[in-house]
């Protein structure tokens, strides 16, 4: 017998597309996966290149045009703002006595970057052309008008003397006062019998009050009647505070120096007297004087503190 076949049963045709569509998805998809990645670089070739050509930002301000410029500051240039200033301490007025005898130790002082007062004695050899170089400095200029003193020693001459009446004290003031004009005031040198009188402090006064000039008392003596005799009249005066050169070695003058500027700080001012032959002195002040600037205390006048303008 012959053996027989078995036909299989056909396939269905449905059965055979499924692999064509599955295949077709898969190009679809791959597609759209390089269309895509093509997209994007693009898109982030584009934006790369913005980013890297961009303007690139400093802290440079923008110019101005120059009269922007102007409008913009008021018209004048901008300047950072001034440290401020430091806190007033106080006045400080220093008096250089007894100049005329030399020229030489006249002249340190009239190189002082600051107001001083130098108090000129008459009736020297170099009297008036001390005067003369104290003006032409820009320095307050004094007489220094000898007075006698107790204990009877000569204070030179010019000199008031006890025992002399209104009009004699008129007379010798006047003279000297003539040899160094203009002046603007006067002070006592020594003087300590005078300026206990009243009287007599009462004729220098009136005779200062008609001349138009200032009178400091040096208070060579505590029991001075100056101030009663100003009280009279009606004149402010001016008080020496401290005396610098009692000695003349650098600790001893700033040791006194110290003592002014702690009276200044007390007072809102301080009167200090000094001598012209006192060789350190000129120097020493030159030194403190940029200091006590930047510490707050000023320098004026005998007039800046008579007047109260300091």
């Amino acid at each position: 017998m012959k053996k027989q076949r078995v036909k299989k049963p056909p396939e269905k045709k449905g059965k055979r597309k499924k692999p064509a569509i599955r295949g077709k998805l898969y190009i679809a998809l791959f597609a759209a996966m390089v269309i895509f990645t093509a997209a994007f670089t693009i898109f982030m070739a584009v934006h790369f290149h913005a980013f890297v050509n961009r303007p690139v930002e400093t802290s440079q301000p923008e110019e101005r045009p120059v009269e922007e410029a102007a409008a913009f500051s008021g018209g004048k240039e901008t300047e950072p703002p001034d440290a401020p200033a430091p806190e007033s301490k106080g006045a400080l007025v220093f008096v250089i006595d007894d100049a005329g005898h030399n020229l030489d130790s006249l002249d340190p002082f009239l190189e002082f970057p600051g107001p001083l007062t130098i108090a000129v004695l008459p009736g020297l050899p170099h009297s008036a052309e001390a005067a003369r170089r104290v003006r032409s400095a820009g320095k307050e200029l004094f007489l220094h008008q000898p007075m006698e003193a107790v204990g009877g020693s000569s204070p030179g001459p010019g000199a008031i003397r006890a025992g002399m009446d209104r009009d004699e004290i008129r007379a010798v003031i006047n003279r000297n006062l003539d040899e160094l004009w203009p002046v603007a005031g006067m002070n006592n040198h020594e003087g300590s019998r005078i300026t206990m009188d009243e009287e007599a402090m009462h004729a220098v006064l009136e005779l200062c009050r008609e001349r138009d000039i200032l009178f400091l008392d040096s208070r060579t003596i505590a029991e001075t009647a100056a101030p009663q005799a100003a009280r009279r009249l009606g004149m402010n005066i001016g008080e020496r505070d401290i005396f610098v050169d009692n000695a003349q070695d650098r600790e001893s003058m700033l040791f006194y120096i110290n003592k002014g500027l702690l009276r200044a700080e007390e007072a809102g001012s301080a009167i200090l007297i000094g001598h012209a032959f006192s060789s350190e002195l000129a120097p020493l002040l030159a030194e403190l004087y940029p200091d006590l600037k930047e510490q707050g205390f000023s320098f004026s006048s005998v007039a800046g503190i008579i007047n109260g303008t300091h």
